[in-house]
């Protein structure tokens, strides 16, 4: 227990001597997982405009002009309750977030019989990841991730309310994908992505004596 402050003391110690501000940051080093998540729907006999059933994944689809936009939202936990305890750089931590950060490491779809990628220039229209709201991912992004993205107003709200609560935490995925009518859709199409928070929150001063 002693160990886990001392960390924390050093790291404020480091930052107070080098005109910082008193922050540590929280991400996998420190047992943050990440957001990810992979999804494969059955394309070969649907219909558009039906939704489709992917294990506890309901896709919806409907028909645009540009073929077929197939949307699905998945809830991912980042914290358990007992996270706040375990990590030691929150039980070092005051009750402020000052921010968190998304590495968004990949978006990505791939046709289920080949294990091939799928072309984006002719087999993907469009295609977006959304993080409790917020963009974070689009195909015109995929050419250069990794990327990081701050987590901003209601994005942010939604997490920060439950950390600093000490509560269990997660986070709402959305992906939105079009495929075109031709070149027809694969028979199965798998959908996946991954994204790595870091969750930087102040650090109470520490005490010498």
């Amino acid at each position: 227990m002693r160990h886990g402050f001392g960390v924390v003391a050093a790291t404020v110690v480091m930052a107070m001597a080098c005109g910082q501000a008193a922050e540590v940051r929280i991400d996998e080093t420190k047992g943050i997982p990440p957001v990810k998540g992979t999804t494969e729907v059955q394309l070969g006999s649907f219909t558009c405009g039906m939704p489709i059933t992917s294990g506890e994944v309901m896709v919806q689809t409907r028909t645009v002009p540009e073929g077929c936009e197939l949307s699905f939202d998945k809830d991912v936990p980042v914290l358990k309750a007992e996270d706040y305890d375990g990590i030691p750089e929150f039980r070092g931590a005051t009750s402020l977030v000052q921010r968190i950060e998304l590495t968004v490491k990949r978006l990505g779809f791939t046709d289920g019989a080949t294990n091939m990628p799928l072309d984006l220039a002719t087999r993907v229209v469009s295609a977006q990841l959304s993080i409790n709201g917020q963009l974070v991912a689009e195909k015109a992004t995929l050419s250069s991730l990794p990327r990081v993205v701050k987590l901003e107003g209601a994005a942010l709200d939604a997490m920060k309310g439950k950390i600093e609560a000490r509560q269990a935490a997660s986070v709402r995925t959305r992906v939105v994908l079009v495929v075109p009518s031709m070149p027809a859709p694969p028979q199965r199409l798998v959908v996946d992505y991954d994204a790595q928070p870091a969750i930087v929150v102040g650090v109470k001063p520490p005490s010498l004596f």
